[in-house]
């Protein structure tokens, strides 16, 4: 019975791993309590960064508070203007306080030119009012009696000793006024924008335009606009413009533009096509290079004008065709000088000429505010008309950098307490219990913001409780007193400053105390909570190891016992099969004896 109960603990392969896996549990205990080591080690990692963070979380307002450089958070200035339209002005760091009144003659300027005369001088003649009945159109691609007029002009026209044929036999509009442009030395065209035809002279001479119609008509000149009832035609002497959205060698300038070329605006190369530019696509280009100008087509004086992006009075436009006339002949830019640029004007805190300021832009800094002038205030300096500038110490800047301050002092303290707690009740401890360096910290900084400043001026409040910042009985510190610390500000906002930044103020000696925390003492040492966490990664790199060089041989160790509890269970196999053979045989003799 006992071979055979041995045997069948062996007869199947989950009899086999089942003994292997208890083996292997004794084997694996090592492995398991250096796993466990590993555990603990990462959630002191975690510990660290934690206060790290913390840490850091104070320093940085701890940092500005202690500062008395030209940028710390004790010279944030705030400002306000009497009259933004007139001047506008910010502040940066360490601007001086005070009441600035601004006197402003002139705005500052800059250069200046534009086309000598209008871009077409050429006789035209333009519709008087709309075309179209109410706030219709007309669409030039259908024939005059679908095209949208209130009558739809008939007969034929004669300009320029040229007649057209009979207004019906155009297929559009267009149709027609393509004969026109082709064959009667004029260029007719619909602003469907103003609802208007304009019809131009291409060959500087006279304008002379008819229709057959009998006035009052459905003649076309009579629809358009062009002739009145009384069978009068509008004068030919109109300035139309320039299409600034057709092709340059389709307008109808003065000077013809054909073939291609470029011209030079304050030494930038600028290049131009007369079969695919237009003219707002040239000035677009112009607009969108550094030449440093802005240029823009006037449609009521029919010129281009370039100003600069830059003003003062030695401010510059410089034009230069490169290959074509284009520039000063397309846009009538010869013979033209800009004009010169000008500085702005303006006192400050004076009625007396002797003092003016000039400045080659209207945007500038003096001491420390930065002003941007918009609008001249006076013709002379001694009228009594001015802007008011005020500029204050930005006392709400400094309060919320001390709450701030507060906030990330609670946060540190309490997550110190929190961690080196322990819990008599369920007999835990937490993960800085018994940590006398970080308990110790949080011992300290509770002391710094309770304990007198040192070294301050007599009469100058020498506790935090003096302006209003208090610890309460779960040691929280807050600005518990706010009348308190606005009165301290506003009286004497220095005094408050030196109670943090003094040489034993309140921010020095935390600052002092959490540095070396956080950050490097040399080149060569990093931070302490860093040097710990380099020696923490050490141990973890060793335990890594180690339990990669016994996972290697638990391994090896599981294959040794696998191997020979199989062996064991063939000699075993083999002992019952020769077993069974025995009783066989033993049966078989007690047989035959039996007979």
């Amino acid at each position: 019975m006992a071979l055979s109960s041995l045997t069948s603990a062996y007869s199947s392969n989950s009899g086999l791993n089942s003994l292997i896996a208890q083996y292997m549990s004794l084997e694996k205990r090592p492995l398991s309590d250096l796993q466990s080591q590993r555990t603990k080690l990462y959630s002191k990692i975690d510990l660290y960064t934690d206060l790290n963070s913390k840490i850091s979380g104070l320093l940085d307002p701890t940092k500005d508070l202690a500062s008395a450089d030209n940028s710390s958070v004790y010279n944030s200035r705030s400002v306000s203007t009497s009259e933004s339209k007139e001047v506008s002005a910010t502040t940066g760091s360490n601007a001086a306080t005070g009441t600035y009144q601004i006197r402003v003659k002139q705005l500052a300027s800059g250069s200046s030119v534009q086309s000598s005369s209008g871009l077409i001088t050429k006789a035209a003649v333009v519709s008087s009012s709309k075309v179209a009945p109410g706030s219709g159109t007309i669409d030039v691609t259908k024939s005059f009696g679908d095209a949208g007029f209130g009558t739809a002009p008939t007969g034929a026209v004669t300009i320029n000793g040229w007649t057209s044929s009979d207004l019906a036999t155009y297929a559009s509009v267009q149709a027609f006024m393509d004969d026109v442009n082709t064959n009667a030395a004029a260029n007719m065209y619909y602003d469907s924008t103003e609802d208007t035809f304009y019809l131009e002279d291409t060959t500087s001479g006279s304008l002379t335009f008819t229709e057959s119609e009998t006035p009052g008509g459905s003649g076309f000149f009579t629809q358009v606009k062009m002739r009145n009832a009384a069978g009068d035609y509008n004068s030919a002497t109109a300035v139309t413009g320039i299409q600034a959205d057709v092709l340059l060698s389709e307008a109808n300038f003065d000077t013809a533009v054909s073939g291609s070329g470029s011209f030079k605006i304050n030494g930038i190369e600028i290049s131009w096509d007369a079969s695919t530019d237009t003219l707002n696509s040239v000035i677009n280009r112009i607009n969108n290079s550094d030449a440093n100008v802005t240029a823009y087509y006037d449609t009521s004086l029919d010129r281009v004008v370039m100003n600069s992006k830059s003003t003062g009075s030695s401010d510059t436009i410089t034009l230069a065709d490169v290959s074509g006339t284009f520039l000063m002949n397309t846009f009538k830019f010869s013979g033209q000088t800009a004009s010169g640029g000008a500085d702005a004007k303006f006192t400050i805190n004076s009625t007396s000429s002797g003092d003016e300021i000039s400045k080659s832009s209207n945007d500038f800094t003096i001491n420390g505010i930065n002003y941007t002038l918009k609008q001249a205030n006076v013709s002379a300096y001694t009228e009594n008309t001015f802007t008011t500038i005020t500029v204050n110490q930005d006392t709400s800047a400094i309060k919320t950098k001390i709450n701030d301050f507060l906030e990330k002092f609670n946060a540190l303290t309490s997550h110190i307490k929190d961690k080196s707690g322990v819990d008599t009740e369920k007999f835990t401890r937490g993960p800085l219990a018994g940590n006398t360096t970080f308990i110790n910290i949080r011992r300290q900084l509770l002391q710094i913001v309770v304990d007198k400043v040192t070294g301050l001026t007599e009469g100058e409040p020498n506790y935090l409780r003096k302006i209003g910042i208090t610890v309460d009985s779960n040691l929280k510190v807050s600005l518990s007193d706010t009348s308190a610390f606005e009165s301290a500000i506003k009286s004497n906002p220095k005094a408050v400053e030196n109670l943090f930044n003094a040489t034993n103020g309140v921010a020095k000696k935390i600052e002092s105390l959490l540095k070396p925390f956080v950050e490097s003492t040399s080149s060569t040492t990093g931070s302490l909570i860093d040097n710990t966490k380099s020696t923490i990664n050490t141990q973890i790199t060793g335990i890594n190891n180690r339990i990669k060089s016994m996972e290697t041989r638990l391994s090896l160790k599981e294959n040794q016992y696998r191997q020979q509890l199989s062996k064991m269970q063939e000699l075993l196999n083999n002992l019952v099969l020769q077993g069974s053979q025995i009783t066989m045989l033993t049966n078989s003799a007690l047989n035959m004896m039996g007979t």
